[in-house]
């Protein structure tokens, strides 16, 4: 007698159609506070936004950060994200308001009183921890620095140091022994 055996089709692997989507940094906004809430306010280099339609625009809001994407754009995409911010906000009461060539973000605080910034203050150096500033190599430390610098900045910043970084090590490999 002669078995048959089945076997079992498997699905063929569905492609994946997400397309990489990349966005030029909105580095220039402005903005004012009183008590209650923040107003960002990006006015230049968005020409025609409010002709976009809504879900173009989106803004996601978090309890220390928010993130504006603006989608197609005149051919392009925009994004300002702003993380850490200076206090905390309540997400549910942000909101933002899209004109014909500008946007405002409202946050609104969580505790009333005044931020000096939008953005948390980053210590530019941390404090040396005792013993270490004699075992520490300098090269380390510097190292260590950009990597913070890198970690902590926007896209352009991180476009910047990958440049230099680039630059730096092809310079190297000029230079003899």
């Amino acid at each position: 007698m002669e078995s048959t055996a089945v076997k079992p089709i498997s699905p063929a692997p569905k492609e994946e159609s997400k397309e990489e989507v990349t966005y030029r940094s909105i580095t220039a906004f402005g903005w004012e506070q009183d008590d209650k809430a923040v107003k960002v306010r990006i006015t230049s280099g968005l020409d025609g936004v409010g002709k976009l339609p809504k879900e173009n625009v989106e803004v996601n809001f978090e309890p220390r950060s928010f993130d504006l994407k603006v989608k197609d754009l005149n051919g392009a995409n925009y994004r300002l994200k702003i993380a850490p911010l200076n206090k905390e906000i309540n997400e549910k009461d942000s909101r933002f308001q899209v004109k014909s060539n500008s946007i405002t973000i409202t946050l609104s605080k969580k505790e009333k009183g005044n931020w000096d910034d939008v953005k948390e203050k980053q210590p530019l150096f941390k404090p040396k921890e005792k013993g270490k500033e004699k075992d520490e190599d300098p090269q380390a430390s510097l190292m260590n620095m950009m990597k913070e610098m890198y970690e902590s900045g926007d896209d352009e910043m991180k476009r910047m140091i990958a440049q230099s970084w680039s630059k730096a090590q092809s310079e190297q490999g000029k230079k003899p022994f």
